[in-house]
């Protein structure tokens, strides 16, 4: 039998040469071009453009994306007269190198020519980290798979210089609930395409207007009281949406037989499921305009946020109305159709807080404000949402007002509103003698 098992080795070694994988094809810039994004800046001007599975397949021979390997087409037209570094760390910390790509197809049953073949593409069609002055090069980085959406920063280093062309690049691979803005990423949903739009022209009229806005979400066709509204973005999708995939969220798919499985598999074995549906909440006898998560250790523990665009703008910027809540575990219920709801920390204001600090690391924020209008509730008293878990609040709203140039956090504007409680409104042991520890 070793005599048989040597002599099939042997044929598997000689075939797979030719048969393992197609021929690829040579790099064409005009077939990438035709649905590249493109930044211009100064002299330097950069394309950007995803290939799916079936153009990896036919340009490397191999199925990439099956290792976990999203290649990501760049191209560089340096018009100065200096030269640039690209610093794939900024497209993704994680990026593979030529050598690990080629390493995750080497298996035995290839010969040794196919194996140097493959090596040699795989190098040779990488982009080249230098660029000279008056040069247009282009290439490829090999970044981890992501199922969702993604923003891709491309930066270019040269002396006394930082160029920064940032992407936004929707997914192609899920159906998330906010399709209905992905065309011109600053869409507006039907329900709110016959609304009156209300420009609010001064900041004192932003402020009383927001204030008067509901404090909580409900349930369909209901008015019982459900998560706080808790906190305003004034800003465009465009830059909205990608701050918040830069802050590391995640979209939401839509909730259907298929995604309703995975929920349910991912909380039976404490596995993550980073687009997992989130159940609808409404404002106005609206559900949320579109939904994200941040997953942590597993689907039990995340935070997630909901928003509702409104007819309302202020300096030609769209508004919009949020919940943030944090996910601290799943219970049982009735109350669900699938008899499982996740449970949120009581302490909704420091959701709140993680918000801002996630807009702030993304470096869009421009001013934050403190604005009143939602209910108070202690630890000693707290309120309850639609699937009965206690919370407690400051009743105070954050309004965040986004930029679409980078902020550093001391050149943010904090409006002088309303302020939160000095020391908050927990004190040590509050929340046991609430009697609230399940």
């Amino acid at each position: 039998m070793a005599w048989a098992f040597a002599l099939l080795l042997c044929v598997s070694m000689l075939t797979g040469g030719c048969a393992t994988s197609s021929l690829p094809r040579p790099i064409a810039d005009t077939r990438w071009m035709q649905n590249a994004f493109s930044k211009t800046h100064d002299d330097l001007t950069v394309w950007i453009a995803l290939p799916g599975d079936a153009q990896t397949k036919e340009h490397w021979g191999l199925p990439l994306q099956n290792a976990n390997i999203q290649p990501v087409w760049i191209r560089v037209a340096n018009r100065s007269t200096r030269p640039y570094w690209l610093l794939p760390a900024f497209i993704d910390p994680d990026y593979y190198s030529s050598a690990e790509v080629a390493r995750r197809f080497r298996h035995m049953f290839i010969s040794a020519n196919e194996r140097s073949r493959r090596e040699i593409r795989v190098e040779e069609v990488a982009f080249d980290h230098y660029i000279p002055p008056l040069t247009d090069q282009s290439g490829f980085i090999y970044t981890v798979l992501s199922e969702g959406s993604r923003v891709f920063s491309v930066a270019l280093l040269s002396t006394g210089s930082l160029q920064r062309f940032d992407f936004m690049i929707p997914t192609e691979r899920l159906r998330t609930d906010h399709r209905r803005f992905d065309n011109s990423l600053q869409g507006v949903p039907e329900s709110l395409a016959a609304t009156n739009h209300n420009s609010l022209l001064d900041i004192a009229g932003l402020r009383s207007t927001l204030a008067a806005w509901p404090s909580n979400t409900t349930a369909a066709g209901s008015a019982r009281p459900g998560d706080p509204i808790n906190f305003f973005i004034v800003g465009s999708w465009n830059v909205l949406f990608p701050a918040l995939i830069t802050a590391g969220w995640d979209e939401t798919e839509t909730l259907d037989a298929s995604t309703a499985l995975h929920t349910t598999s991912a909380f039976v074995f404490g596995t993550t499921y980073r687009y997992s549906p989130v159940s609808p909440l409404f404002l106005l006898n609206r559900p949320q305009d579109a939904a994200f998560q941040k997953v942590r250790e597993t689907i039990r523990a995340r935070n997630h946020l909901r928003l509702w665009l409104t007819p309302l703008s202020f300096d030609g910027q769209q508004i919009w109305a949020g919940q943030i809540s944090r996910d601290i575990g799943v219970h049982l219920t009735t109350r669900t159709a699938w008899l499982t709801t996740h449970e949120i920390d009581p302490d909704v204001d420091g959701a709140r807080w993680s918000l801002v600090q996630d807009l702030i690391v993304a470096q869009c924020v421009a001013r934050i404000g403190f604005i009143k209008g939602g209910t108070i509730a202690t630890p000693l008293a707290p309120r309850r949402n639609l699937t009965g878990d206690p919370y407690f609040t400051d009743g105070l709203r954050v309004v965040l007002f986004l930029s679409s140039s980078p902020i550093g956090a001391d050149e943010i504007q904090i409006l002088p509103w309303s302020s939160p409680p000095r020391g908050g409104l927990s004190q040590p042991g509050d929340y046991l003698k609430s009697g609230d520890t399940d």
